[in-house]
């Protein structure tokens, strides 16, 4: 028969649990970034054609915000994930005309509002 002593933790157990605890946090790896750029060959074809800069900046910026925001598809092309990439609002607006030429990506443009641009080369998921 099992005593309800038994079930308790003394505090002796309770620091060496905090302890072990406390020095696995530690011992995770950091999270990395994306380490390749995936695109289709299609893509990479077109955005030489398109011959605008800005645009291969923008198609990362892109997969980089799908990447990161759980491979949601389309991606919400906010201001904050254009930061790292040097995409000006009026290149932007350019190299989104130039995406959506290549007939890879597809954009959803409202007013007043980011667009949203999908990966047409990847699933739609929400």
């Amino acid at each position: 028969m099992i005593e309800p002593r038994e079930l308790f933790l003394t505090e002796e157990q309770i620091r060496e649990f905090q302890a072990r605890k406390s020095s696995r946090r530690s011992a995770k790896k950091p999270k990395r970034g994306i380490q390749f750029y995936k695109f289709p060959a299609v893509l990479m074809d077109a955005l030489i054609q398109v011959d605008y800069a800005p645009a291969w900046r923008l198609a990362a910026a892109i997969y980089k915000a799908w990447f990161t925001g759980f491979k949601r598809n389309p991606v919400k092309l906010t201001s904050a994930a254009l930061v790292g990439f040097r995409i000006s609002k009026d290149q932007k607006w350019r190299a989104l005309k130039g995406l959506e030429q290549t007939g890879q990506f597809a954009v959803e443009r409202s007013e007043r509002r980011n667009p949203l641009v999908t990966l047409r080369w990847e699933p739609i998921k929400k």
